[in-house]
């Protein structure tokens, strides 16, 4: 009976052994099982992560150098252009009748590239109730032109291509004007307008409701079409440069 007894212990006590190395053994197994799922499930995540990654949205930090002629339009002729050169971010001017745009940090590049930077640079405010700045003062819609209330406008021009039929073989044209299309009318949250492409124009405008808004002076389609041309290049961040009251020379 004790024979028997001892016996049983013994058994008992085999099996809580092989038991108990058992479940080491799983333990052991189990860990670097869950250590090579976790590696794996990061490096697809890394993997999915970079393929489904879109490319950075122009205009690009370091990368585009884009050009767009603006002009202020009162009632029925084009004011002076903003004379602040300052340049914190990449969307300026250089006093020119042309925003300067290349981004210098994310804040205006993409599409935070946006008509309040330029705004910004040049000590502008654009609301619907104003236009104001350095060169222009302040122009108050609801004023009187020609005997009719006004209101603040900003207006989008995109370029055409001109048509190759017009034109000899080496002829220039006479005038960029022509190529300018109306694109969009913005009756507020102005400082919203993105920045699209280069050569567009904008024309900020005082206006009757129906009044007719032109595309800015051909003088500064010219100029922001030789500064995309290379003959104008910006050298860095501006910070110290601020606005004037002077009228530029034109």
């Amino acid at each position: 009976m004790a024979e028997s007894s001892a016996s049983k212990k013994v058994q008992r006590a085999a099996r809580t052994s092989a038991a108990s190395k058992g479940a080491r053994e799983r333990r052991e197994i189990a860990f670097p099982l869950a250590l090579a799922v976790v590696v794996i499930l990061g490096v697809t995540l890394v993997v999915f992560a970079r393929s489904s990654r879109t490319p950075a949205e122009p205009p690009r930090v370091g990368n585009d150098h884009w050009h767009s002629a603006y002009g202020i339009y009162d009632c029925d002729r084009f004011l002076p252009a903003f004379t602040s050169a300052a340049d914190p971010d990449g969307i300026h001017s250089h006093q020119d009748g042309v925003v300067h745009i290349h981004p210098w940090n994310s804040s205006a590049s993409g599409d935070q590239a946006r008509l309040d930077v330029f705004f910004e640079a040049m000590g502008a405010r654009v609301t619907d109730d104003e236009i104001s700045g350095p060169g222009i003062g302040v122009l108050e819609s609801g004023s009187d032109c020609n005997g009719e209330s006004t209101v603040i406008r900003v207006v989008r021009f995109t370029r055409t291509d001109p048509d190759p039929e017009t034109l000899t073989e080496g002829e220039q044209l006479e005038s960029l004007t022509p190529l300018y299309q109306q694109a969009d009318v913005y009756t507020d949250d102005f400082g919203d307008v993105r920045l699209l492409t280069d050569l567009e124009a904008f024309t900020i405008a005082r206006v009757p409701a129906d009044a007719e808004i032109p595309p800015p002076p051909e003088d500064r389609l010219q100029t922001a079409l030789g500064a995309s041309a290379g003959n104008l290049v910006s050298s860095g961040p501006e910070t110290d440069l601020d606005p004037t009251d002077e009228v530029p020379e034109e």
